[in-house]
């Protein structure tokens, strides 16, 4: 059975930044709002820019073909009354500044100067109506092209004068302006999404300084600071800042001296307390029966009472001086074996694939972890029932599962908070001090690992412990 890999990450992971969470962050956001405004402006402009444009190169086209063909038309007119000249002739004479292709309508007869456009190529509508007298234009399709056909009618009764003008050259400007304004809308977003993150850079570097420093301190790192590097918005707010972190440096270690302290003062009282009960517990059987119950009554809550002792000097080392741990490689499996209780002996179950997963942790620590988990189980959870190391490809797992009623969803962040229990049922009623949870919860975390706490798939609670893997 593999245990469920815990939803958190460990200190080490929660300090290395990854790529969605760089995008997340207060620059990333505003980067992307830069680029974003950047594209709908582009777009915007674009479209703008490209209906104005083809509008005014379309109307312009157009008035220069009217132009042109109203011209032309005037110059057939007055040679078909002047000079007697046959239609082809005459429309063989006109100006084609444009290459376009002149048609005649005259006593029902077509004349045109192209074999590839004739009388069938204009529209029905169109004819119809410059033959009743009225100028008009239309878009046609000539060999598989656009093109514009104007037609004007003449001094004759049944007379038109029609020219064809091809609007490929107006189709290929058209095809390149398309062309680079859509680059230009697809390309200046990237740029934008560079010189973004060039100008947010300075603008908010005070707050990835502030930021970066207080999830280091968060993570246990007391020594954390920014460091302004001459920067004058910068240097007030980390003032402030490690003014504030060097006073709760110093209210930590404080605190962290005095239990020291406290715990040292109370190991020689301790011991001669343990001494003399040594001695009375010799004499046991000389006891009326009052005295033997108090005197192992005596003796449970002095070897809990020694346990608070040693649980505190635990603390303090931990959490004293910062040190670090003392991470190398360890086989996983081999350690927890022998971290396991001879009084306890839960079952053991090590995955296949885990049989010889290294894990980069303090063996010293790591050791605690397992023991804590299991007394904890003990003490706890009705017993520990089974003890399971498995692994993934990045961590390494050990799972504890007891024989309790499990952990409240609402109380499975407080479990591991000092002097911490459940509130209600056997946790809150059992005995214990409440410290072998938080020294988990600081142990694993100093070597970069997580713990969590779920339901077991007997019933029971569940202590997840990850540990990064040696070759990940």
């Amino acid at each position: 059975m593999t245990p469920v890999p815990p939803r958190g990450t460990g200190a080490a992971e929660r300090t290395a930044p990854q790529p969605a969470a760089r995008w997340r962050s207060l620059r990333g956001r505003a980067t992307l709002l830069i680029t974003g405004l950047v594209l709908v402006l582009t777009t915007a402009t674009t479209l703008a820019v490209w209906t104005a444009v083809s509008q005014y190169l379309l109307v312009q086209r157009q008035r220069t073909a009217v132009a042109q063909a109203s011209a032309n038309a005037l110059q057939v007119e007055r040679g078909l009354r002047t000079r007697g000249l046959p239609p082809p002739d005459l429309l063989a004479q006109l100006p084609r500044e444009s290459g376009s292709t002149s048609l005649l309508l005259r006593r029902g007869e077509w004349t045109t100067t192209s074999l590839s456009v004739g009388a069938d190529d204009l529209p029905t509508g169109l004819s119809e109506a410059v033959v009743d007298g009225r100028a008009s234009t239309q878009r046609v399709e000539v060999d598989g092209g656009v093109a514009l056909a104007v037609g004007v009618p003449l001094a004759g009764i049944g007379e038109a004068y029609f020219e064809v003008f091809g609007l490929d050259e107006l189709d290929r400007t058209f095809r390149a302006l398309s062309t680079g304004m859509t680059a230009g809308t697809v390309l200046l977003p990237f740029a934008a999404l560079l010189l973004g993150r060039w100008l947010t850079r300075p603008a908010l570097r005070p707050l990835e300084e502030v930021s970066t420093a207080a999830a280091a301190f968060a993570a246990g790192d007391l020594g954390a600071r920014i460091d302004p590097h001459g920067d004058p918005l910068l240097v007030p707010l980390a003032a402030s800042f490690n003014g504030t972190a060097q006073a709760l440096e110093r209210r930590v270690l404080a605190d962290a001296r005095f239990a020291a302290d406290v715990a040292h003062e109370l190991r020689t009282p301790l011991t001669t307390i343990t001494a003399a009960l040594a001695i009375v517990q010799a004499r046991r059987e000389h006891l009326p029966g009052d005295a033997r119950e108090g005197l192992d009554l005596l003796g449970h809550e002095l070897g809990r009472f020694h346990r608070l002792v040693l649980d505190l000097l635990e603390i303090s080392r931990s959490s004293g001086d910062g040190t670090p741990a003392a991470v190398e490689s360890v086989l996983l499996p081999d350690l927890v074996e022998r971290s396991l209780p001879e009084a306890v002996a839960p079952v053991l179950v090590v995955e296949p694939q885990a049989r010889q997963v290294r894990v980069c942790a303090d063996k010293r620590r790591l050791r605690q972890v397992v023991v804590n988990l299991v007394e904890n189980a003990q003490q706890h959870g009705g017993g520990a029932t089974r003890v399971t190391v498995s692994c993934t490809a990045q961590r390494g797992l050990v799972a504890v599962d007891d024989a309790g009623p499990g952990v409240d969803p609402a109380e499975r962040e407080r479990v591991f908070e000092r002097f911490a229990r459940g509130r209600g049922g056997d946790r809150a009623s059992t005995g214990g001090a409440g410290l072998g949870l938080s020294l988990v919860l600081r142990h694993v975390e100093a070597m970069g690992g997580d713990v969590t706490v779920t339901d077991s798939p007997d019933g029971g609670a569940r202590f997840v412990v990850s540990i990064p893997r040696e070759d990940a």
